[in-house]
């Protein structure tokens, strides 16, 4: 596109913004409509993950992903997360020159594999994001990661924190906190967000990503004080509501994440502050 064009789209956005986002009154902060490859610059990966634009999407999945859904449809494994795929992939990355085991260890048990894509734009407070899904693997698990800092408020690519690849635990037991929401789990037919550190589980909803595995969905965050509201295809699957104040998040970073077995497709990726 032109400069003239993104001028148009994005005063386009704002317009649509004005209206889709009410009862907010809201600014938009960041679009990416994956229409080149320079759209991936406004990112950053951490672990074995592989990310490019296809057809003017953003794919996302793991380098062992393609091997780890053919074995899990061999083995008639319908596994949700878990780690019973954990073996083989680790005998994908000993075969991986480029790749050591014992980086992807936790207890001396192998954990890896997933993917986190960060993008590099700090939120405010408050704020709504949203974006386009569509999975292209029948297996689980897609997050988003929101309101993402260090524990005493650094970025999350500051290098005071500890080096990350990709492991739940580096994210949910070590020196960041953050909330999180899970999604397409179609064995689970739960959407959960949970708030790290220590994987606090804060509330349950419908995952109505579900009612069509192969549709492209749009997503929705809402995050406004100490409130959480995550909606899928207009529909609200839960609201979360803090009611100790000392416990609320603020901004942060947002990044989507992706178990091994997990493909997706994401577009039109915006980022409005609530006013």
């Amino acid at each position: 596109m032109n400069d003239l064009s993104n001028i148009l789209i994005a005063g386009l956005l704002i317009i649509l913004g004005a209206c889709s986002q009410a009862p907010y009154k809201t600014r938009l902060l960041y679009s990416n409509t994956f229409d080149s490859e320079q759209s991936l610059e406004d990112w950053q990966m951490e672990g074995p993950g592989l990310a490019s634009v296809e057809n003017g999407q953003l794919l996302l999945k793991s380098k062992y992903a393609d091997a780890t859904i053919d074995y899990l449809q061999q083995h008639q494994k319908k596994e949700d997360g878990g780690t019973a795929y954990y073996d083989f992939v680790e005998s994908l990355v000993a075969y991986d020159s480029s790749e050591k085991v014992e980086a992807y260890k936790m207890d001396d048990q192998f954990v890896g594999g997933h993917l986190v894509f960060w993008n590099n734009t700090q939120t405010p407070d408050n704020y709504i994001l949203e974006f386009d899904f569509q999975s292209k693997s029948p297996y689980a698990l897609h997050m988003i990661m929101f309101s993402h800092l260090g524990l005493n408020g650094e970025s999350v690519f500051s290098n005071e924190l500890k080096p990350r690849n990709g492991l739940a635990a580096q994210y949910t037991k070590s020196d960041m906190m953050g909330y999180r929401i899970s999604y397409y789990a179609p064995n689970r037919h739960t959407t959960h967000l949970r708030k790290s550190p220590e994987k606090q589980l804060l509330i349950k909803g419908e995952d109505l990503s579900l009612k069509d595995l192969e549709a492209v969905h749009h997503m929705r965050l809402i995050k406004v004080n100490n409130k959480v509201i995550w909606e899928i295809d207009g529909q609200q699957a839960f609201e979360y509501l803090e009611k100790d104040e000392d416990k609320v998040l603020g901004g942060g970073y947002f990044a989507i994440r992706l178990m091994v077995p997990a493909i997706g497709l994401y577009d039109n990726v915006r980022l409005w502050e609530i006013l």
